[in-house]
């Protein structure tokens, strides 16, 4: 898909390049009907990307890490469900955005889509509080999930890395320690 996306580009920057040229040569300006040249290989090669829905881009380069990638195709994806789905249908596209915003860490993204949810679960609070800085309240979340999952180890890093973030990871490893993938507060 870059590839055929590259080409396009640099084929019509070509053929606008080509009529520059010949318009030179015979001392004139180009006129408006003539920007828009028929060229058989771009119309089929723009017929092939715009057959490829771009939820489908959206979703297969977030699988590939791809996150800026993602987020411009989500983005045309969103435009184009707003205008056929209702509000409550959209919900999931933009906790899908928002996850987006998390992987490049845009902050101010994830805000904006969050004005768009109602209702928050707590992990698009946690995402939410991490991207804006807010170390002391994600840590307050991952400790509330553990106290109901101790065994969970994805919180436990979730909850060491808020612990390194906002300066205190030092005084908790003092605290704390791993034992047979448990976290166990030690005493004082």
């Amino acid at each position: 898909m870059d590839y055929l996306s590259k080409w396009l580009k640099a084929k019509k920057q070509h053929n606008s390049s080509v009529r520059a040229q010949v318009a030179r040569v015979q001392n004139r300006h180009i006129r408006v009907d003539e920007d828009e040249v028929h060229d058989i290989a771009v119309s089929r090669v723009e017929k092939i990307l715009a057959a490829i829905p771009p939820e489908i881009m959206g979703i297969r380069s977030f699988e590939c890490k791809s996150y800026p990638r993602a987020l411009f195709y989500w983005e045309q994806h969103i435009r184009h469900a707003r205008e056929i789905k209702s509000e409550e249908d959209m919900k999931p596209l933009y906790e899908t955005l928002q996850h987006i915003y998390a992987q490049i860490d845009e902050p101010d993204g994830i805000e904006g889509i969050s004005a768009h949810l109602k209702i928050y679960t707590i992990d698009q609070q946690i995402i939410e509080h991490r991207n804006a800085g807010r170390w002391a309240a994600a840590q307050s979340w991952y400790e509330m999930q553990l106290c109901a999952k101790p065994s969970d180890t994805e919180l436990q890093a979730n909850l060491l890395s808020c612990l390194r973030e906002s300066g205190q990871y030092g005084k908790f490893v003092g605290l704390h320690k791993v034992r047979n993938g448990q976290l166990i507060t030690l005493s004082r």
